[in-house]
């Protein structure tokens, strides 16, 4: 088979890029000798890092989205021309005209709206599907093959020694370090008093936040919290190596966002996502590992259940109890 150049259009919901990495996955195990390259919407590029091969991402600036603008975008993306094949995983009308405009002789996405006049292969939606089946089941039409059983994982965290995650854990008896993965400054603020009640369950307990994004905000609302005789430290960065360098030393994570979320479950990380019930989150169904999900009520802070094992928290305490089982700390 001849190299081909495939544009894949994504979602411009950035919690909805590790949904994605299934079908990325696949698509590259498919045709590992085309020449893949990601539109992405601006500040959504981030995460395309994970994915355990090279891509080639390009950013839609915001003043880019109407028509007109979608179609200077791509005429003046001169990195990528002569588009074999374009996917659209984010099904508008605007994306199939981006697809149009690549001048992509087959140009694959779901039969919705005015969009099917822009496609080539269009296929019947299914609007309940979630997005991580919707893409897979695109490639199984487009392919006729079926990967329903498909689990993927990354097959190892990076065990290459980063300086300063390592200095975290230079004593005489590792460490046993909680990793708190707090990137949503809103939601962290509104969450305060139950991260307050977090820690004060603790004795003695390291703990490292990593942020990609506001940590100097973060910082300063986690300053203002007594911590008792526990440590905490902050780490910045969005390198891959730093982060699964410390998936690979830290005893468990626990997070309130769906990102990082996501990654745990890829990575296979020991990971507790403590979140408030109405926050949605995806099934997993292509990963190999699912997030330990333990939900609260805002009616009722106090309460809390678990999702996977249908099992209820009366307190804060209970929660902490069954960090300390599963972490083994």
């Amino acid at each position: 088979m001849l190299k081909q150049k495939i544009v894949v259009k994504v979602s411009g919901k950035k919690e909805e890029i590790i949904q994605t990495f299934p079908f990325f996955i696949t698509l590259n195990n498919e045709y590992p000798q085309h020449d893949i390259y990601i539109i992405c919407e601006e500040d959504c590029s981030s995460l395309f890092p994970f994915l355990p091969f090279k891509t080639r991402v390009f950013e839609r600036p915001k003043d880019k989205l109407n028509l007109i603008q979608t179609h200077h975008f791509v005429a003046n993306l001169h990195e990528v021309f002569n588009i074999d094949i374009f996917i659209d995983l984010e099904n508008s009308f605007n994306s199939a005209f981006m697809g149009f405009n690549f001048r992509a002789p087959i140009r694959i996405g779901y039969d919705i709206g005015w969009s099917r006049h822009l496609l080539t292969h269009k296929y019947t939606n299914e609007e309940l599907m979630p997005l991580e089946k919707k893409a897979i089941r695109l490639l199984e039409n487009f392919t006729k093959k079926n990967f329903q059983e498909l689990k993927i994982f990354s097959e190892s965290v990076d065990q290459q020694v980063v300086e300063k995650v390592e200095k975290l854990f230079n004593e005489p008896e590792k460490p046993k370090i909680i990793l708190l993965m707090l990137y949503n400054i809103e939601t962290t603020i509104k969450e305060i008093e139950l991260w307050k009640s977090f820690f004060d369950k603790f004795k003695k307990q390291t703990f490292v936040i990593w942020s990609l994004d506001d940590q100097d905000a973060i910082s300063n609302i986690f300053s203002k919290i007594d911590l008792g005789d526990n440590f905490l430290t902050m780490h910045k960065g969005c390198f891959v190596s730093e982060m699964t360098y410390l998936f690979s030393k830290v005893s468990g994570v626990v997070t309130n966002n769906i990102i990082a979320e996501g990654l745990c479950s890829y990575y296979g990380v020991d990971a507790i996502s403590l979140m408030d019930e109405a926050v949605s989150s995806s099934s997993y169904q292509f990963f190999r590992y699912k997030p330990r999900r333990i939900r609260y009520r805002k009616e009722t802070p106090e309460k809390f259940y678990h999702e996977a094992e249908d099992k209820e928290f009366d307190s804060i305490n209970a929660v902490v109890d069954y960090l300390h089982f599963i972490f083994k700390l």
